[in-house]
């Protein structure tokens, strides 16, 4: 296969990133989680004997077993090997400590043989199991809406640890209550541009919400690669699971406001500047040879703030989105696996530097149309 014939390899249609979303031009996604525990088992990291075992196999078949059997897929965790885990852990499907658990499992949600719905369950890592839904852009109540039909389809079989001065119990005490934690990748370029992210963090802070970059691998100095952040709520126990919702989409939906004023603000003030900085990042998504994570994670930023300040078109955030998880390091090496590419013989045997030229023709893929606005 050449390298031009990339697009349907690397394109990751129909997965839940792919679809549009509300206020995607500053939250790119949403995840809601709920955290339970079976009653009549210690929390996983008080197992004994082959308690992990019994807390797998009763979920597993929870699902399995229900009327709605064929839309889940369980996995144990053993049974996963490096490239596919890292694949989950670039989607936020699971985290690096699941790998480790004993009795770690996931169920994810299928569509056909296409596991794509942004739904999942981990199983014995720090609870029982958490159920997590992803969203495209500013929609916590579908992800909570998921969440529920999964909960609801455990308790017709399994009865989950609760009382009713703490409500649902978990590992970590912040958790008890809904078991609920909200979370949000938001992208704050024009914040970041104007100074601003530090009395923003020390903002929401103050509402109950811890901030930070969504790309941690990359961190110095608190900087978030590309002006990608996280913002996740911090309490699960003040208020109801509508209460939460209701709060947490309120603070999502001031800092879009308050992006978007300071997006107005860099036009009417620093015009020159931002555009010298756009012009910039669209020369080198449009002539890279190679590229690493973190240069393609900057170029995506710049290209998704030219979009929205109106100074480049020919892209969407539906197409930008995905683009984060698509020059991720695993994909990248999954789809050379599976490939045929015929890489220059210079780096014909170099997988570091074929990531690299495979990552600058998605870029260059994605931005095929892109065109400045004069």
């Amino acid at each position: 296969m050449s390298e031009k014939n990339i697009s349907e390899q690397v394109s990751g249609c129909g997965e839940w990133y792919s679809l549009p979303g509300p206020l995607s031009d500053v939250v790119c996604s949403t995840r809601v989680r709920l955290a339970r525990n079976l009653a009549d088992f210690p929390f996983p990291g008080h197992f004994k004997s082959d308690d992990s075992v019994r807390v797998q196999t009763l979920i597993f078949d929870a699902f399995l077993k229900s009327e709605k059997a064929d839309s889940y897929q369980a996995l144990a965790v053993a049974g996963i090997d490096s490239l596919n885990a890292g694949l989950l852990i670039e989607r936020g499907l699971i985290q690096p400590s699941t790998l480790n658990s004993p009795g770690g499992g996931l169920v994810m949600r299928i569509n056909g043989k296409k596991a794509n719905s942004g739904l999942v369950c981990t199983i014995n890592d720090e609870d029982h199991v958490r159920i997590s839904c992803f969203c495209s852009g500013l929609d916590c109540d579908t992800a909570f809406e998921n969440c529920l039909e999964v909960d609801e389809l455990l308790q017709k079989s399994l009865q989950f640890a609760a009382s009713y001065d703490f409500g649902y119990l978990t590992a970590n005490v912040k958790d008890c209550g809904s078991g609920m934690k909200l979370s949000a990748r938001v992208h704050l370029p024009a914040m970041a541009f104007l100074g601003e992210i530090g009395s923003f963090f020390e903002s929401v802070v103050s509402k109950g919400i811890v901030a930070g970059p969504a790309f941690s691998s990359f961190v110095k100095a608190g900087a978030g690669i590309g002006n990608f952040y996280q913002l996740s709520s911090n309490q699960a126990g003040t208020g109801s699971e509508l209460e939460q919702l209701i709060n947490f989409t309120a603070i999502l939906k001031q800092t879009v406001e308050l992006e978007r004023k300071c997006r107005e603000s860099i036009i009417k003030n620093r015009a020159t500047e931002i555009t010298d900085r756009i012009v910039k990042g669209f020369s080198v998504a449009k002539f890279s040879l190679l590229l690493d994570l973190r240069e393609a994670l900057m170029i995506i930023s710049d290209i998704k703030l030219g979009k929205a300040l109106g100074l480049l078109q020919g892209v969407d955030d539906s197409s930008l989105t995905p683009l984060i998880y698509r020059v991720q390091e695993s994909h990248l090496k999954t789809v050379i696996k599976s490939g045929n590419f015929n890489f220059p013989p210079d780096i014909s045997e170099n997988t570091e530097k074929q990531t690299e030229r495979l990552r600058a023709l998605i870029i260059q893929d994605t931005f095929e149309n892109l065109e400045l606005i004069k």
